[in-house]
């Protein structure tokens, strides 16, 4: 062997460290890939209910389709625990009471704040 060569069991080494360094790289870049992925679709769920519920309060025919569709999937009780407004038409008038209730209670108590005289400022 000439001075200054690697021996080929050097030289593999290194290579072979290098080849775990890659796997390594694409492992988390794979990783990270797929928790953009978990985000990206969370978010979009995110969106779809929120339109889909805001539609139901709108369009009874489209609420009773919900309604159905609901029914069918969420079979977990604990999940319909959650949301059990969304899957009977009762429980979603009185949870709309509820909430124009608490609306009419939150938007007189702005009324109240801003007719309110500015509070004075501390004694010194």
């Amino acid at each position: 062997m000439s001075p200054g060569r690697k021996p080929i069991d050097e030289l593999i080494a290194e290579e072979q460290k290098k080849a775990d360094e890659a796997r390594a790289k694409i492992a988390a870049l794979k990783l990270r890939q797929r928790a953009a992925s978990r985000k990206k679709d969370a978010h979009r769920k995110i969106i779809v209910g929120g339109a889909i519920m805001a539609h139901m309060r709108i369009d009874a025919e489209f609420r009773k389709a919900a309604q159905d569709a609901l029914n069918k999937a969420v079979s977990d009780p604990k999940h319909r625990a959650e949301i059990p407004d969304l899957l009977d038409e009762k429980a979603f008038a009185l949870a709309m009471k509820a909430e124009a209730k608490q609306a009419a209670i939150e938007a007189k108590e702005a009324k109240a704040e801003k007719q309110a005289p500015p509070p004075k400022p501390p004694a010194q």
